[in-house]
């Protein structure tokens, strides 16, 4: 006799081939509609009656294209290169058929098709398999509630619903396709499983940086210490995305990685500095304002820059003088950003330190200076703008 998984698994599976013949034979019948209209409209002999009709060719073979985005996310791509060598196609052949009379007008209107075609492929993109699976899952599981409705908490209830699918996911890490690993890395951390951590530590190394990024990010969310480690050391990532997410989950940690994070800040990596500078950020505690004051001497314009940042967000008085002096550091963006965090800081030292900015010799620095000191509600402000006018 079979297991019972196995049975569910066949079941499952009969079910989704069910799905897909449906969602096929939906997309046919669109797709068949719309080159019977085509085919009607250029046999017809009734010319004005075509030409009136002929835009709406574009929307009709728009309705198969976004439904097959809509249901096969990861072909958006070459969805989009079909949808628009067949408009050239088209408009190509009605023009000399003398349906069309100004082909650029109408690939004008069928531009508009495209851009909400492509708006609707990436929507359906974000959407993941593995949250397809739960949806399924979730909605009939019998326990009365939508897959909307649980994943608003999904802490919770994904550990009681999906708990007998843990290793499924685990599984889904090891796919050869990307997107499937970048959607399993994610659901992994909203389930908050402890047994995920080593597999998502794994997968900080993932040949996609996306995946690594969610990998990063789900390790914050699950907040176990034996990633605080693999996560700085993830701070040094090539690619933008992979720092990102290791940055995000470390300020996730919170207290946890704090210690860390301050020590962080003293690596010979500057990536690592930078991204210590946006985790200590993200967890928003003074105690790191003194690190953080200190690291404004850094020899890198870019851990300078997200160091400013994480002084105007989290600093208080006590760092003014620390962002007067960043408005002559020799990086424009630090400078932005000092100007920035001045003008939140409500405190009547920063009007004469701004004014002295107006003489910037930076024009996008100048104009920053201007906004903020238009917000500053002191006399020696306007005397300063009005003479700069």
């Amino acid at each position: 006799m079979p297991a019972p998984s196995g049975i569910l698994a066949s079941a499952r599976q009969s079910l989704e081939e069910r799905r897909d013949t449906i969602k096929l034979g939906i997309i046919a019948v669109f797709a068949v509609t719309s080159l019977a209209f085509t085919l009607f409209l250029v046999v017809t002999r009734d010319q004005a009656f075509a030409l009136s009709l002929y835009p709406l060719i574009p929307h009709l073979y728009l309705i198969p294209l976004i439904l097959l985005a809509l249901w096969y996310p990861r072909r958006g791509l070459q969805i989009t290169i079909l949808l628009i060598a067949a408009i050239l196609f088209l408009t190509t052949v009605l023009f000399l058929l003398g349906l069309v009379l100004d082909p650029f007008l109408s690939l004008l209107n069928a531009g508009m098709d495209i851009a909400i075609f492509v708006a609707l492929a990436l929507y359906a993109k974000d959407r993941t398999l593995v949250e397809s699976f739960l949806r399924g899952f979730f909605e009939h599981s019998g326990l009365g509630e939508t897959f909307e409705e649980a994943m608003e908490h999904p802490s919770v209830r994904a550990r009681i619903k999906f708990e007998g699918a843990f290793e499924d996911v685990i599984q889904a890490l090891h796919s050869p396709d990307e997107e499937v690993r970048e959607e399993a890395a994610r659901a992994l951390g909203e389930l908050g499983d402890p047994r995920a951590v080593e597999p998502l530590i794994g997968l900080l190394a993932d040949e996609n940086r996306y995946v690594r990024r969610e990998a990063a990010k789900s390790l914050g969310k699950i907040g176990d210490e034996r990633a605080i480690v693999p996560l700085i050391n993830a701070l040094k990532d090539e690619d933008r995305y992979g720092r990102e997410g290791a940055a995000e989950g470390l300020g996730d940690m919170g207290e946890r990685a704090f210690p860390h994070l301050v020590s962080a800040m003293e690596d010979a990596d500057w990536h690592v500095r930078m991204g210590a500078a946006v985790a200590l950020r993200l967890i928003g505690d003074r105690r790191a304002l003194p690190v953080l004051v200190r690291a404004m001497q850094d020899e890198n314009r870019f851990v300078r820059r997200e160091v400013i940042k994480s002084l105007g967000r989290i600093g208080d008085r006590s760092v003014i003088d620390t962002l007067v002096a960043a408005l002559k550091d020799p990086d424009r963006s630090v400078r932005l950003r000092a100007v920035s965090a001045l003008s939140k800081c409500n405190d009547p030292r920063v009007v004469e330190p701004l004014i002295e900015a107006l003489n910037d010799e930076d024009s996008g620095v100048r104009l920053r200076v201007i906004r903020a000191l238009e917000e500053i509600d002191d006399p020696r402000a306007v005397k300063a703008l009005n003479n700069s006018l």
